[in-house]
């Protein structure tokens, strides 16, 4: 037994919302509520809506709906909005008339976005709004990883950070001085610099005598005065104990550098603590003639050029303006 089922225009949206009817030449008749937001305004027929998916199928959207009609798949882009295809079936009920009921398939998340389409847009039992669930929950679980992944890059920099620094005077430790200078040395950054190699001079009567808070107090300042020397490329660093590095970027000439060392010399001498007179004895060494793994060799020479100021009766300056040549570097060990 055949049973005719005849639906109203409401009923049609309420179940199909993307439908469309066409008469057999291609005039629009009527719409769904959500595939009349997909028709221009003023647009009549099919192919003021409709273009083929391919080249080929330009210009023959009727015939691609009526082949559809005979079982083909029927695959249309629209007119206005190129990126987005919609995919469906057509029927030809009678009168004339041929329905379609179209969505958008891979392109969905295109169309919401272009078009402002809601899951009101669409049928509760289709597949679209199973889409956009999946779609709103991999947005949410891409922005938990992104704020993860800022928040593991936050700590790994902070972890970094602790790992260079010098947790009494927050200035660089050895590794970040090492790391440091190997950016220095780099061939591709090709910048002259000067290392300052400073060492405190009678400051072990500091802790024998006022006790290490107080000593460790002077380390801090000594650590301040020598960070007002530096700008934005240099560095200064804390070796451990009493020791300290600047690394002061640009071309630098013996004279400037004999002055500024004595500037800070002086400055430390004023930190002096109670009747302690402590003072500084300055090494420096120009990068000039050193490669990128001669940060040893680096550091050894400046050294020497510190012990060169200890020798010569303390509070002063030395600096080598070449490598230092290892016949007059302190014999070390036996």
């Amino acid at each position: 037994m055949t049973h005719a089922l005849t639906l109203c225009r409401d009923a049609l949206d309420r179940l199909m919302p993307m439908h469309l009817c066409l008469s057999d030449d291609g005039t629009i008749r009527f719409a769904g509520p959500t595939m009349r937001k997909l028709i221009p305004q003023g647009a009549q027929q099919a192919g003021d809506v409709f273009v083929g998916t391919s080249s080929h199928a330009q210009g023959c959207v009727m015939s691609l709906i009526r082949a559809a009609v005979a079982g083909q798949r029927l695959s249309l882009r629209l007119r206005h909005h190129p990126q987005l295809v919609l995919r469906g079936h057509v029927v030809a009920p009678g009168f004339g008339t041929l329905l379609l009921d179209l969505g958008f398939g891979v392109t969905l998340s295109d169309a919401v976005a272009v078009l402002g389409l809601t899951e009101n847009d669409f049928a509760p039992t289709g597949l679209a709004l199973e889409l956009m669930f999946l779609q709103e929950a991999n947005r949410a679980i891409q922005g938990e990883l992104a704020r993860f992944n800022r928040h593991l890059m936050l700590a790994r920099q902070d972890a970094e950070r602790e790992a260079h620094t010098d947790p009494l005077t927050g200035i660089l430790n050895r590794r970040g001085l090492l790391a440091a200078l190997r950016q220095m040395l780099d061939p591709r950054d090709g910048q002259p610099f000067a290392v300052v190699h400073l060492d405190l001079d009678n400051f072990k009567q500091v802790n024998d005598r006022l006790g290490h808070p107080v000593g460790d107090q002077l380390l801090k300042e000594v650590a301040r005065i020598l960070g007002r020397m530096t700008r934005s490329h240099d560095h200064a660093a804390r070796l451990g104990g009493d020791e300290f590095v600047l690394v002061l970027g640009g071309n630098w000439s013996c004279q400037t550098l004999d002055g500024m060392g004595m500037r800070i010399i002086r400055g430390i001498e004023q930190l002096s603590p109670g009747d302690c007179k402590v003072s500084a004895s300055l090494g420096i060494v120009l990068s000039a003639g050193y490669g990128p793994n001669d940060i040893d060799r680096l550091l050894a020479d400046s050294d020497v050029a510190l012990y060169a100021s200890k020798r010569g009766g303390k509070g002063r300056v030395s600096v080598a303006p070449q490598p230092v040549d290892c016949a007059v570097r302190p014999h070390q060990g036996p």
